[in-house]
């Protein structure tokens, strides 16, 4: 009976693809479609059928017994392994990550989370006024289990999302402290958490304003302004806009935070793809509260995307010079479209390019790393990206900028190189776990703390009690 219910739904499943791309291609022969849109519907429709019979076939004969829904899974996996690395299949835990930085909030207790030795560790301390702030979570708290179920050795991805949920509903975090024995209980009702993307916005000197932005959410744009506003009532005269590390996100908020700084009216990015409605404009909407202030941006080689659409933007225009190491070279426009209430699909519809008319797009990371597989023929065959790195572009005032790479700063500057022995410190963790073991042992918070020899001193015995080993590769 099992078998027999597993094959009708099987079959459903076949059935209603065939179903529905059929009347797609029904829909553009009434529609009176280009000869060249109603072959690749054909085409497709061709295809689903095979599809669907070899997974059906598969499902039904094969030696073991195989989940049907794992196996479509890895079929739609197998398809997308073909294109780029950005366009992907999301289940739910991606598909929550994507709501929360379109929505800027989400239901929860307000800490940010990583993995330590094997165990979701509390790596800030939590968001203020947040109910993990409220019940006195701290940074360096271990969650050994969350609503009885043990953390150990769990993705990230599910424990942030055990620790999500409706706000005004409870849920039971057990901790284990540094400096304390016995594991901790701490029962916290959720509530809306606002997602902040600046971590720190102030007067560093003599007026220079320094912004640090960590993530392009849906708030990023009115925090930068906010924060630029605030600075001007201390004598703001100079800004810098730290964009070093930060991986991107929300394209109107690229627009939104370039806006801050760039005149109403002007173009700050656009957008050009195969299919019509991707082919768009984005223009600065508001009157910048910064147009005149000296501006630097600071980016290395981990700002991606909205990063680089903003410096990219401020480097066009001679709004600003930008400080560092070139950029990572992401300018793919995804769009989201849902298939169900647990998954959804990210699909590469277009690229990015400037005011100059360059792209930001690397060439380089259209590869997959795991399959070495690159776009399709037809795309690699129309691509300019390798052209785009030589042909001159121009900014604003007339200096010459190249495309296809990522950003090249006006001024380079290198990160500084770390040895071997530093790299192992910061992989084993040994700096934060450290950190939170002196910590522990602070009677009062000092205002300011001076590293020492005797806290080296106290830090070397600390690697020794845990036996740290290192050995030159």
């Amino acid at each position: 009976m099992r078998w027999k219910k597993q094959g009708s739904w099987i079959a459903l499943v076949a059935l209603l693809a065939v179903i529905t791309f059929g009347g797609w291609v029904a829909n553009f022969s009434n529609a009176s479609s280009p000869v060249g849109e109603l072959d690749l519907y054909a085409k497709i429709q061709k295809n689903i059928n095979l599809f669907g019979r070899v997974y059906q076939e598969v499902t039904r004969r094969y030696v073991k017994e195989i989940d049907p829904e794992k196996f479509l899974q890895a079929g739609i996996q197998g398809m997308l392994s073909t294109l780029d690395p950005y366009t992907v299949f999301m289940e739910k835990e991606a598909g929550e990550e994507l709501q929360i930085m379109t929505r800027g909030k989400y239901g929860g207790v307000g800490m940010t989370i990583s993995k330590r030795e094997g165990w979701p560790t509390v790596i800030e301390s939590p968001f203020p006024g947040t109910p993990a702030e409220r019940a006195g979570i701290r940074e360096g708290d271990r969650i050994i289990e969350v609503d009885g179920i043990s953390t150990k050795d769990e993705r990230i991805s599910d424990t942030a999302s055990r620790l999500r949920g409706k706000p005004g509903t409870t849920v039971i975090i057990k901790i284990m402290r540094e400096g304390v024995s016995e594991p901790l209980e701490f029962h916290i009702v959720r509530a809306v958490i606002k997602i902040h993307d600046l971590s720190y916005s102030g007067i560093i000197k003599d007026g220079i304003g320094y912004i640090k932005l960590n993530r392009f959410s849906k708030n990023a744009g009115n925090e930068v302004r906010e924060a630029v506003q605030d600075l001007k009532t201390k004598g703001l005269k100079a800004i810098i806009l730290d964009l070093r590390s930060n991986p991107g996100g929300l394209l109107e908020s690229a627009v939104k935070v370039a806006n801050v700084f760039i005149p109403r009216g002007e173009l700050i990015v656009s957008s050009k793809g195969r299919a019509e409605e991707s082919n768009r404009e984005y223009r600065a909407e508001e009157d910048p509260v910064a147009p005149d202030l000296p501006l630097v941006v600071l980016v290395n080689g981990n700002s991606a995307s909205a990063s680089e659409i903003v410096s990219g933007a401020i480097q066009d225009l001679d709004r600003g010079l930008v400080i560092g190491s070139t950029t990572f070279g992401k300018g793919l426009v995804q769009t989201v479209v849902a298939l169900d209430r647990n998954s959804a699909l990210r699909i590469t519809t277009a690229k990015y390019y400037l005011p100059s008319g360059r792209l930001i797009q690397n060439p380089k990371r259209l590869y997959r790393r795991d399959t070495d597989i690159f776009l399709t023929e037809s795309i690699v065959a129309n691509d300019t990206t390798e052209i785009d790195t030589k042909k001159n572009y121009y900014t604003r005032d007339g200096r010459v900028v190249h495309g296809g790479g990522g950003i090249k700063p006006d001024i380079e500057v290198e990160p500084p190189k770390i040895s071997n022995f530093e790299a192992a410190l910061i992989r084993k963790s040994m700096f934060f776990n450290f950190a939170i073991t002196y910590a522990a042992q602070l009677k009062e918070k000092p205002d300011s703390l001076v590293i020492d020899d005797k806290i080296l001193s106290e830090f070397r015995q600390y690697l020794k009690d845990k036996k740290f080993d290192f050995e030159l590769e």
